[in-house]
């Protein structure tokens, strides 16, 4: 699967499961959870999801998340570059919420910034990943660069990523809201509803209960069908996500995917959340 000239890469923020993975020939470079000074690559197998989110909410000291060195992303690309790849497509997470890119871009530099072409993904979790597999699927037909970019373009314009919050404590720990609105959120059991867009993490609605914040959830994933790709994502919450999926089962495609998310993004959003990541039909047209 790697004989294509031109490969693609991405982070591992992308969720693009390992089966995918590999059938593609995609090439993964990991991000970092730090926790009680060890820094651990979250790349599916140093770091036990399960084990993780089961000890997250009890953990005296919140974990934080890294982007790759500029040095690991100068190896990564180098390996790429002799395993015969003539050019590299690398699909990451966006530059405003993460340090990746700018790491990505440093590696690129010292190996050949020439033969790199790096693509903001202006999104998150599958989100990215839909665009990898999408530019992989080109790269493998031995398609140009310029076919494969105005295909992640089409992808990135039609998919779309939402989540519901189920609750603002990792948020707080992380720093991303403050204390109080976390405490007010946890009284009234408030739910945010949240969508990626352009890159910016965005607050689309706060439901007082949980049944209500699934049901907005539903109809903004009914809203983009008929859809061509699909994938359901949760943390630590695989009951509720495969609940969800039944819920719009006739409207979802029949290999949509149900995905536990990458622990870089479950450290600030916390256990029992659930989203979904669709593409609609006419990135294709």
């Amino acid at each position: 699967m790697t004989s294509s000239r031109i490969r693609i890469a991405a982070d591992s923020v992308c969720d693009l499961p390992a089966e995918l993975v590999a059938a593609l020939g995609v090439s993964v470079i990991p991000t970092y959870v730090n926790i009680g000074g060890q820094s651990i690559a979250d790349d599916g197998v140093g770091l036990d999801r399960e084990q993780y989110y089961r000890d997250l909410p009890s953990l005296a000291e919140q974990p934080t998340t890294a982007a790759p060195s500029p040095g690991d992303a100068a190896e990564f690309y180098q390996r790429m570059l002799n395993d015969g790849a003539e050019h590299i497509v690398s699909i990451h997470v966006p530059e405003n919420l993460s340090g990746t890119l700018n790491a990505m871009r440093l590696g690129a530099e010292s190996v050949g910034r020439d033969r790199i072409t790096l693509v903001d993904s202006l999104q998150l979790t599958f989100g990215i990943g839909l665009q990898v597999w999408a530019a992989a699927e080109l790269a493998q037909a031995d398609a140009d660069l310029d076919a494969i970019l105005e295909r992640i373009q089409s992808v990135r314009e039609n998919c779309k990523v939402y989540a519901i919050i189920d609750t603002m404590e990792f948020l707080r720990r992380s720093g991303r809201v403050n204390s109080l609105v976390a405490s007010v959120g946890r009284l009234l059991r408030i739910k945010p509803v949240i969508r990626v867009d352009g890159g910016e993490i965005e607050s689309i609605g706060r439901m007082r209960t949980w049944s209500r914040a699934e049901q907005r959830l539903r109809e903004l994933a009914l809203a983009e069908a008929p859809m061509d790709r699909m994938a359901v994502l949760h943390i630590a919450n695989r009951a509720g996500a495969e609940s969800f999926l039944e819920s719009i089962q006739d409207s979802a495609p029949s290999d949509t995917l149900v995905i536990e998310t990458t622990p870089t993004m479950g450290t600030h959003i916390g256990p029992g959340s659930i989203g979904v990541a669709t593409l609609n039909r006419n990135w294709r047209l």
